[in-house]
C-alpha cells in the first residue's frame, strides 16, 4: 500500500489551498455485500532481552475496512466506479454508512442526545432519549457517532437505560473533540468519514457481463 502522508496532512492542514474537498457520500444502494472491518491502533513496541515490554502508543485509533460489491450490472457498476474515481486516489474525503445495524434494542431511536458536555479524551458519555428502563440499549460492539464529530466511537459494554431514558455509555477510542450537551447521536448505522487508502481502482468482469469491483477504505477525522 502507499503511504499517504502528504495527501493526508493537505487534507489536515491545507483546506483552505483547495485541497480535501468533501467528494460526496457513497451510494448506499446497491449495497455492498462484504465488510472486512479493522480497528487500528499505531503501536510501538520494544522487547528486551529478558522478556520485558516496553509500548508506547504512536498515533491515534482508526477504523478501517474493505468494501466489496455484489456482481453488478453495467449500469450500477459505471455509477459506482464514478464516484471512485472522483475521489482522485487518496486525495479526497467522503463518507460511507455503515450497513450493519447494532444489537441494542434502542437502535431504532432517533433522538438521542448528550446530557452534559464533555471534555476531549473522555471515555464514558451520559446520553438520553430511550426508552425508559429498557435492557440492552445499546450492546458491546455497537457504533454510535456524535453530531459535531467525524469519528466514530464503539461501545465497550451493555448499557440500560434509567427510568428517565438515560444511561452512561463507555466508548472507544477516548473522545477527540470536545461534545456539546445536547448534541445528537447516531445510535445505527452511523456514517463514516473516509479516504481511499490505495490510488489505484479496477474492476474485473466476465462473459456473463457482471462487474465485480473492491476497496479498501480509512477513517479520516476532519
Amino acid at each position: 500500500r502507499i503511504n499517504n502522508t502528504n495527501n493526508k496532512q493537505c487534507h489536515e492542514q491545507s483546506r483552505q489551498n483547495g485541497c480535501g474537498v468533501m467528494s460526496g457520500a457513497f451510494p448506499t444502494s446497491p449495497s455492498f455485500s462484504t465488510l472486512n472491518f479493522t480497528d487500528n491502533r499505531p503501536t510501538l513496541i520494544n522487547r528486551t532481552l529478558s522478556g520485558k515490554k516496553q509500548v508506547r502508543q504512536i498515533g491515534g485509533q482508526y477504523f478501517s475496512f474493505t468494501v466489496s460489491m455484489p456482481p453488478l450490472q453495467q449500469s450500477d457498476y459505471q455509477s459506482i466506479f464514478g464516484f471512485l474515481q472522483k475521489q482522485k486516489g487518496s486525495f479526497e474525503n467522503f463518507t460511507i454508512t455503515y450497513p450493519l445495524n447494532n444489537l441494542g434494542v434502542g437502535k431504532a431511536e432517533t433522538d438521542i442526545h448528550a446530557v452534559g458536555s464533555h471534555s476531549l479524551s473522555d471515555a464514558t458519555i451520559d446520553i438520553d432519549g430511550f426508552t425508559n428502563s429498557t435492557t440492552g440499549v445499546l450492546k458491546a460492539g455497537d457504533l454510535i457517532k456524535f453530531a459535531n464529530h467525524t469519528k466514530v466511537y464503539m461501545v465497550q459494554a451493555d448499557v440500560d437505560s434509567n427510568s428517565s431514558g438515560q444511561t452512561t455509555v463507555s466508548i472507544s477510542p477516548n473522545l477527540v473533540a470536545t461534545l456539546a450537551d445536547n448534541e445528537a447521536v447516531t445510535v445505527n448505522k452511523p456514517s463514516f468519514t473516509v479516504y481511499l487508502e490505495n490510488n489505484e481502482i479496477s474492476y474485473s468482469t466476465d462473459s456473463s457481463g457482471l462487474f465485480n469491483i473492491s476497496f479498501d477504505v480509512r477513517e479520516v477525522v476532519t
